[in-house]
């Protein structure tokens, strides 16, 4: 049994209330906008979360509180069109999932490869090893 609750924005008195069930918390960009979401984030233990980005939507924007750990950087531009090593503006794509893995990493102290590590582990208890 087990599950993940998608994109969670709450408190952390119920962030507890799900693991406490053995459910993973999901965090995304759409988690990370305020402050007070911050802060929730920080506290859920490290082996409770799962690193999401939910493409097409729930990027981290400038505008949000998270903001100010993100490392990486991307190219953009506002034409649907592929083009390589370039991003349609507004939308998260899963290899953005870096940036949710940086603010994570940034708010807890601790390094990135160790969120990633982490989340990595906590994705193959719940859905499985994955093949590559």
């Amino acid at each position: 049994a087990g599950g993940v609750v998608h994109s969670f924005d709450d408190s952390l008195e119920l962030a507890n209330k799900f693991t406490d069930l053995g459910l993973y918390i999901g965090i995304n960009g759409c988690s990370l906008k305020t402050e007070s979401n911050i802060n929730t984030a920080r506290d859920i233990p490290l082996d409770r979360l799962l690193l999401e980005t939910d493409c097409p939507w729930c990027d981290i924007r400038a505008s949000h509180a998270s903001f100010k750990h993100v490392k990486t950087k991307f190219a953009t531009k506002s034409e649907k069109k592929y083009e390589s090593d370039c991003y349609v503006k507004g939308r998260y794509e899963p290899t953005h999932i870096i940036q949710v893995a940086e603010v994570i990493a940034g708010i807890k102290g601790i390094s990135v490869n160790e969120v990633a590590n982490v989340g990595t582990s906590n994705a193959h208890k719940l859905f499985g090893k994955m093949e590559k």
